[in-house]
């Protein structure tokens, strides 16, 4: 039996589930998630990680962190830094490089790269010669495989036409642009305005200097926002043919960004208008040429992204979905995170203390957490539900005789009130989930997250 298309399901309906069923939850972008990490100094086990990168013949993928913005955005959640301070920027990058050198010393000579991506904070704001030298350094320690995927964060206003030469001519073929929205109203409460046309100019500059795919990353939940003004926004947007689409929920957090303070919530929508804004989006899209990938993001049908969903094997890390499944993670700059098989490790997160650390200790992790065989196999559950829509139970949880594998179908009987709402379908041993099911992918995770029972004191966004 085929499960209708959310298009198809009466908004009232979707309404009242999600009355029903939103509540507070990780994002699950690792697991165990980030608020169970804790202090990690073991430079050995890091090092040792390190050297077993790449025993398997299989290709990494690295993040770099650039933290520095032109000017600051009051929607922003990221790990990012006003500064026009040249030398602090200089020195930063100076800091990335020798990192990456101190990394390079330890891993084996046959250690590529897959996929690189930069992230912010702007990366783009660096000058493109200093933004240059960072990317030789990396590519000179961790050289591509063949046709290696490399995609960066930019924002259009500050990403010359040198950035773009420049960045072309080193393999870089994906680049994302955070719009979040084309209403002036909206992008004047959120103090990030420009026009239709200087989108669009950039669009057409990047694809002119070589870039076969074009990200464009929205956000509903904005302060002024109306179903109306989102509407008119996606129909403009779907005009520059981006081959993704983000569309992410804002977190109202300003306890834990400040700047946030700066937005007034009674300019918020409400709770309804916001679900309506995702709702329509997906509406939109979908009726216009797009695949829905995961919880929030779109593809049309020709992108990897598309093709790996239809194939099952899209996963997922700090860089967001990707097309290779359970490739290592190396996380470079302040804040990065790397995700090796059973190791979870995060650098400091201001610049100034990440400096000072690779300056004086060679490393600047600062928390971690390792995984233990029921950690690995609850994540292989939670990351396949979250980007293939599929629930399963991993075959080699059958050769654990440890009573895990009563504590995972004890998750699997807590599921069976959301197939009665529509949300997952019985599939072999264990589920398929519904175009519904696709809004509540976070409540769908949460039984198997054996940690969540004791994080009731930690403030997670909303679900839905």
């Amino acid at each position: 039996m085929n499960a209708p298309l959310l298009r198809d399901i009466p908004e009232e309906h979707i309404m009242e589930l999600v009355e029903r069923l939103d509540v507070r939850g990780p994002r699950y972008t690792s697991y165990p998630t980030v608020p169970v990490w804790t202090e990690f100094d073991d430079e050995a086990r890091f090092i040792q990680a390190l050297r077993h990168l790449g025993a398997n013949n299989q290709p990494i993928a690295a993040y770099i962190h650039i933290p520095f913005c032109r000017k600051r955005c009051l929607y922003c959640g990221c790990n990012s830094y006003i500064s026009h301070d040249a030398n602090r920027m200089l020195q930063y990058a100076e800091a990335v490089i020798e990192e990456i050198e101190h990394i390079a010393e330890h891993l084996s000579p046959n250690v590529k790269h897959g996929q690189l991506h930069f992230g912010g904070g702007t990366p783009t704001h660096l000058p493109p010669p200093v933004l240059a030298r960072i990317i030789d350094a990396f590519i000179e320690h961790i050289p591509g495989i063949e046709n290696a995927e490399r995609s960066i964060e930019v924002d259009p206003r500050v990403t010359t036409d040198e950035h773009l030469a420049m960045l072309s001519e080193r393999g870089f073929r994906r680049i994302s642009a955070g719009l979040q929205d084309f209403d002036k109203d909206v992008q004047e409460a959120v103090q990030r305005v420009y026009t239709y046309e200087q989108m669009n100019e950039f669009i057409q500059r990047a694809r002119s200097a070589g870039f076969t795919g074009v990200n464009i990353d929205l956000m509903y939940g904005l302060p002024r926002q109306t179903r109306t003004s989102w509407l008119t926004t996606l129909e403009t947007v779907e005009t520059l043919k981006p081959d993704r689409l983000a569309c992410f929920g804002y977190a109202h957090l300003p306890s834990r960004f400040k700047h946030q303070g700066a937005i007034n919530p009674n300019d918020l929508p409400t709770p309804r208008d916001r679900l309506g804004m995702l709702l329509d989006a997906n509406h939109f899209f979908t009726t216009h040429g797009y695949e829905a990938i995961g919880m929030d993001h779109f593809a049309l049908p020709d992108d990897e992204l598309s093709i790996a969903r239809r194939e099952s094997h899209i996963w997922r890390n700090f860089m967001g979905y990707t097309t290779n499944r359970g490739m290592e993670l190396l996380g470079i700059g302040c804040s990065g995170i790397s995700e090796f098989h059973d190791l979870f490790v995060q650098n400091v997160t201001p610049p100034e203390a990440y400096v000072e650390k690779i300056s004086h200790e060679h490393w600047a992790f600062q928390r971690g957490y390792s995984l233990d065989e029921e950690d690995l196999v609850r994540k292989q559950i939670i990351n396949h539900l979250m980007c293939n829509l599929e629930i399963e139970i991993p075959e080699q949880i059958d050769r654990s005789d440890n009573g895990f594998l009563e504590k995972i179908k004890t998750a699997f009987d807590a599921l069976k009130s959301y197939e009665k709402d529509g949300l997952i379908l019985p599939r072999n041993e264990g589920y398929s989930i519904t175009p519904l099911g696709q809004l509540f992918l976070r409540n769908l995770a949460m039984p198997f997250d054996r940690y969540l029972p004791e994080q009731s004191a930690t403030t997670f966004s909303r679900t839905v």
